[in-house]
This record gives structure tokens, C-alpha cells and sequence, in this order.
């Protein structure tokens, strides 16, 4: 059973995430081309709409948590950086964070088992977040470890871990 928790964010995230991604998609246009591993098809847009509207999400949900001190990466770069999306000073360590976004009907999380396992990506939990309307999200968080004992499959694209989401879950 996955330990699901409920946030609300502003209904305007759905509209900043759909300009944010025409931008980041233009400017990564050469890195997700045809000709290579990482491309998307047509699907490119969509998601990279849903991956930083998950990282809006995630940063309202730090900013609303008094206390949180974090760090959060550049929505929009030249060129894709490999790095966490959010960086989280927790007690006496620091976390990592992965932020990914679950489309609404979704029913796996997927992490990029490439990327995962890259030693150049320093990441220690993931954040997955789903939009539930235009008003609630759910989210909930994994550590490396644990994603690294899930299943391996073929996605569309690429290899990936997944974890299948439980109905009624």
C-alpha cells in the first residue's frame, strides 16, 4: 500500500506549468530529438507540462511547511541539468529530491532505471505527485533504495522501474 498524503495548490499552476513547458521544450528541442534515446514523440510536451507541474506542487508544498529549508533547480535551463529537482536539509543529512509527476488516471510510478542509476545524478527520495482535479494533488515519497527493488520494464521509450499503483489506492 503506498502511503498516499492530500495537498491543495493554486488552480494556476495548470496554466504556468502548459507556458513553462512550451519554453523548456523549445530549449531542449535538440537534446529530445528523434535521433536520440531520450525522445518523447509527440508526448514531449505533455510531459514535460505534467514534470514541472509536479514541481510547482512540490515547491508550494515546502514553501507551506514552516520550517523546511530547501533549495529548488531552475525550472528553465539552456539545457537539461542533471541534478535533484529540490535539495532538503533535513536532520543531519541532507535529501536529494527527484520530483515526478503521475498523470491523473495514472496507475504506476515510473522512475528512468538509466537515470536512476547514473552516479552522476546524486539522488536519495523521490516525490511523486498526482493531480487528483484542479484543486487537490496527492504526493508521496520513496527513498533510492527502495525504488531500486522495483520492477524493471520497457516504457515507450526506455527501460524504467515501476510500482504499480493499487486500485482503489
Amino acid at each position: 500500500m503506498i502511503k498516499w498524503k492530500k495537498t491543495t495548490y493554486p488552480s494556476t499552476f495548470i496554466k504556468l506549468s502548459d507556458e513553462l513547458a512550451k519554453v523548456r521544450s523549445m530549449l531542449s528541442a535538440d537534446v529530445y530529438n528523434k535521433n536520440t534515446e531520450k525522445y518523447r514523440g509527440k508526448q514531449e510536451h505533455s510531459i514535460s507540462q505534467l514534470g514541472i507541474f509536479a514541481e510547482l506542487i512540490a515547491r508550494h508544498l515546502m514553501e507551506n511547511n514552516n520550517g523546511i529549508k530547501y533549495k529548488a533547480a531552475l525550472f528553465l535551463e539552456e539545457r537539461p541539468v542533471v541534478e535533484a529537482d529540490l535539495i532538503m536539509q533535513g536532520i543531519g543529512e541532507i535529501h536529494y529530491i527527484d520530483v515526478k509527476g503521475v498523470r491523473s488516471g495514472g496507475n504506476t510510478l515510473r522512475v528512468n532505471f538509466k537515470a536512476h542509476n547514473s552516479p552522476k545524478k546524486k539522488i536519495t527520495h523521490y516525490l511523486f505527485i498526482q493531480p487528483l482535479n484542479s484543486l487537490y494533488a496527492r504526493f508521496c515519497w520513496f527513498t533510492h533504495e527502495q525504488v531500486s527493488e522495483w520492477t524493471v520494464v520497457m516504457s515507450t521509450y526506455t527501460e524504467c522501474y515501476e510500482l504499480e499503483i493499487p486500485k482503489n489506492n
